[in-house]
């Protein structure tokens, strides 16, 4: 039997969107690097054209692919089936898994097609498709989000889905799946996973993945277009294949960030973050941002000023002043050291102070936070972790995601219980 490679990863490259483009620019990289004995690439590209699984070659090219046609990688068990596929035919010391997707949202047609198929009936129709495919709310990574939220009767009713965080919640729930189920295939937990998509840098995600994954690497602004910079990251592995899971989530961000000081992105003013995470440390982050949830509840009505303020100044910092475009804040998903070091900096109830002071050491020292950098002084105090904290609204309803009482962060640090104090009505 031949030796394990130090390293087997999969690239998931899910590019049947309006970015299928860079997608093949991300494939070409990955495929111009190839394999190793040590370094084990195989990669699952699909686009409009259709889609097929590889193996790439030492020292590059193809060893090994079958095509699958007309193929949904939105699916889960696609993902699921995709890296069975590569871990089992090339065991390794370390897996990697790096998800590459939605950048900028659905195609129309792509809406229209789900909805037809779920709902049998034309009330998602050709204008609501095109709407909902321009909006960060369409940000889905799985299709049984996108499925799940198309399946309200009214468009008011998929409104609100698509715009209070389901889909981030939805997408949630099915990784964990996912990644459970990839780790009891491979007899471990996956070493490293990559989120080469937008939005997925927070708290939420990293809890939820703590027992099936070690190390994450996210970013919780937009990805620009161009992506990863695959043949440099890869390349550095393939140099020094006994890096540790680590060692590699670090590598990824310092280069990420390299290369865009080097070809800032196209778009935007430079909104470049990327995080890498230890997750088994998640836990103890979570003691402390538990801790702050039950004293804010216990003392709404002195904190809920402050803390809407808090994530107002948040807000001021880095939309510097409304003179660039928010993109986390549709989401309603909001840097976790910004607005609790403003928070502890603007109150003074020494319980609530005392409680935001506690999370922001603790994720500086716990850690969690591997290495974390970002482009753009509308970013120099950021954390890079998001959290869902939907701001207060006065005499009107807010909506918070049906789904996010389900997520284990939302559970085990009381946030939910937090969103539903953080309310006026509930303090008149």
């Amino acid at each position: 039997m031949a030796a394990k490679a130090k390293w087997t990863i999969l690239t998931y490259i899910a590019a049947h969107n309006n970015i299928q483009y860079y997608g093949k620019r991300s494939y070409d990289q990955i495929i111009g690097v190839g394999s190793t004995p040590k370094v084990v690439q195989g990669i699952l590209f699909d686009w409009p054209d259709g889609a097929a699984r590889y193996i790439t070659a030492c020292p590059g090219g193809v060893v090994k692919q079958e095509q699958l046609g007309d193929y949904d990688s939105a699916d889960p068990d696609s993902l699921i089936k995709n890296a069975q596929w590569v871990f089992g035919q090339y065991p390794a010391e370390h897996y990697g898994l790096i998800l590459w997707s939605h950048g900028s949202g659905w195609r129309p047609e792509e809406i229209e097609e789900i909805a037809s198929k779920i709902r049998h009936d034309t009330q998602v129709d050709e204008q609501e498709a095109r709407s909902r495919s321009s909006t960060t709310g369409s940000r889905a990574f799985f299709r049984s989000t996108l499925q799940t939220i198309l399946k309200k009767e009214r468009a008011t009713d998929r409104a609100i889905c698509f715009d209070d965080g389901s889909g981030h919640s939805l997408d949630t729930i099915e990784l964990e799946r996912v990644t459970r189920e990839i780790a009891n295939s491979i007899g471990q937990k996956i070493d490293l996973i990559g989120m080469d998509a937008c939005l997925m840098g927070n708290i939420e995600v990293a809890y939820q993945l703590r027992n099936n994954v070690e190390y994450m690497v996210a970013s919780e602004e937009l990805v620009p277009g161009q992506s990863w910079p695959y043949d440099i990251i890869f390349g550095e592995l393939q140099n020094t294949p006994d890096l540790q899971s680590g060692d590699l989530s670090e590598l990824i961000v310092s280069e990420y960030l390299h290369y865009y000081k080097n070809h800032p992105p196209v778009f935007g003013n430079g909104d470049i973050t990327k995080i890498a995470l230890d997750l088994s440390k998640t836990n103890t982050f979570i003691t402390s941002m538990k801790e702050l949830a039950e004293t804010l509840i216990a003392n709404m009505k002195e904190a809920i000023h402050y803390l809407e303020k808090a994530q107002t100044d948040t807000y001021i910092v880095e939309t510097s002043e409304e003179s660039r475009v928010s993109n986390k804040f549709n989401f309603h998903l909001w840097d976790i050291k910004s607005v609790v070091r403003h928070l502890g900096k603007n109150i003074q109830h020494e319980k609530i102070k005392s409680a935001a002071n506690n999370v922001i050491e603790t994720f500086d020292k716990c850690g969690l936070v591997v290495r974390s950098e970002h482009m753009g002084e509308w970013f120099d105090n950021i954390g890079g972790l998001s959290v869902y904290l939907i701001a207060p609204k006065r005499n009107k309803q807010r909506h918070i995601s049906d789904y996010y009482p389900d997520l284990a962060f939302s559970k085990d640090a009381k946030w939910y219980d937090l969103l539903m104090a953080y309310d006026y009505n509930q303090i008149s």
